[in-house]
């Protein structure tokens, strides 16, 4: 064979090897864009709420006045962000959704946003600030709460009663739910609440904070549930409240062992669970009442549908990440002047 065809051979070889580069580049391209694509779609999966939760070094005295250094801290790094009010959008938070005609309450706000049911007046008449943290042994909440009628819980303690100042935590902790994509502010609650129905996974809370026998109770999910065995007995001291000049302050812990008939095992550090909050307020005279327009429902990450289906539910995240509890932190400056009121209070 003379050098020529030699030569001729070598270029085709070379060619053919350039080819089978840029091909195998372009694929590569191709797998990127599509993993750069797909965690948006997930983000976007729920109804965008977001919210981590960092571990606390010192576990959490559950008295009802979120006092400690660690609460201190998460509620200056998290807040207003985390604030659940009326309208989101003077709180600076971007993934709200609004349905026109507002919940499937009567009487609602109109324009819906997270009002559920009842007529909010402004933040005067309800704004709730919380926190969350967790430790080895509970997954801790902690809500700051203005409400300009606030109401003992006295009725029965074993059976629920919707006629509550109440909190509802709300799980799909196998973070399973249908996902959806819609264009930002466009969430549409009841197309993603027809998709998805509470399945073994997926679990919520009823809490009564504030009771006239101290301790706060709580119930299992369903409105004719009974009473949580565990997290209703005062003598576990999982839940507490205290009025305050302004409204209440409530702190919660869940073992993370009552997570395990719905996630099959414990929550592990790192993991993203489905997950959202609806505050009940009752109003009028003691012992109030829930039914609109004396009473109401606002929620964190949705407008109320969140019993009914985990696709509405934002998104938890179980963070590895140590909660920073430094000297400089000044909770007058950081936080709500109710939260100063508390401090000195007691």
């Amino acid at each position: 064979m003379n050098e020529g065809k030699i030569k001729e051979k070598r270029q085709k070889a070379d060619a053919q090897k350039r080819l089978r580069h840029a091909h195998s580049l372009a694929v590569l391209a191709i797998i990127g864009v599509i993993f750069l694509v797909l965690p948006t779609v997930s983000v976007i999966g729920h109804s965008g709420g977001l919210v981590m939760s960092k571990k606390t070094a010192t576990p959490i005295n559950i008295d009802g006045i979120p006092k400690e250094p660690a609460w201190v801290a998460a509620f200056a790094q998290s807040s207003p962000t985390q604030d659940i009010a009326v309208d989101p959008r003077a709180h600076g938070q971007d993934w709200y959704q609004i349905i026109a005609g507002g919940g499937g309450g009567s009487n609602t706000n109109k324009g819906g946003l997270r009002v559920s049911r009842g007529q909010f007046d402004g933040n005067d008449d309800f704004l709730v600030r919380w926190a969350t943290l967790w430790d080895d042994d509970y997954l801790y909440f902690a809500f700051n709460v203005a409400d300009d009628s606030v109401h003992l819980y006295k009725r029965n303690y074993e059976a629920r009663d919707g006629d509550i100042d109440g909190i509802w935590l709300l799980f799909d902790t196998k973070h399973d739910a249908p996902k959806t994509v819609f264009p930002k502010h466009k969430f549409e609650t009841k197309k993603v609440a027809s998709e998805s129905t509470y399945e073994a996974d997926d679990h919520y809370w009823i809490f009564a904070p504030l009771t006239g026998r101290g301790a706060g109770a709580s119930w299992s999910q369903a409105l004719d549930a009974g009473a949580d065995p565990i997290l209703n007995n005062p003598a576990n001291k999982h839940v507490a409240g205290r009025i305050t000049n302004t409204g209440y302050t409530a702190e919660i812990r869940l073992p993370w062992t009552v997570f395990k008939p719905f996630s099959g095992g414990l929550l592990l550090p790192g993991t993203v669970i489905g997950f959202d909050i609806t505050l009940t307020d009752i109003d009028g005279d003691p012992p109030g009442k829930f039914s609109a327009p004396e009473g109401g429902a606002v929620a964190w990450s949705s407008d109320f549908e969140n019993d009914n289906s985990p696709g509405v539910l934002g998104d938890l995240t179980i963070s590895t990440e140590l909660i920073s509890v430094g000297t400089s932190v000044n909770p007058t400056s950081k936080l709500p002047t109710t939260w100063s009121r508390i401090k000195n209070k007691y």
